[in-house]
């Protein structure tokens, strides 16, 4: 079972087409790859891969809820003010942060790049 069909039956087919789970699957896989110096991916990755895509997807569904999306930008003390913004929703910037919890797993199939 390749990561697109594990991913396809772990996530609701109405929450994403195909299509965007298709390029989230290839997303995580161009950051393994990156952070792996390689230039294919072990089939023992293939779970870790699985769920870094789940954890990508799951993160932009929680994104995309409105009390997510709102954040402190500045806080004033004196007569208490609290200006709200939006977060970046950057899919690169999500990435990253998932791809954090799994350099311990990764780390195993790293290469050395002279």
């Amino acid at each position: 079972m390749n990561v697109f069909n594990m991913v396809r039956s772990k996530i609701p087919i109405e929450q994403f087409p195909d299509e965007e789970l298709l390029f989230k699957v290839e997303e995580v896989s161009q950051t393994i790859k990156t952070y792996c110096n390689r230039e294919d991916i072990p089939n023992e990755l293939r779970f870790v891969h699985t769920n870094m895509v789940i954890d990508v997807l799951t993160q932009e569904i929680k994104a995309k809820e409105p009390s997510n999306s709102m954040v402190a930008k500045s806080v004033k003390e004196g007569d208490v003010s609290v200006e709200f913004g939006t977060t970046t929703t950057a899919s690169e910037q999500s990435t990253m942060i998932i791809l954090a919890n799994y350099t311990s797993q990764l780390n195993r199939f790293r290469k050395l790049r002279w």
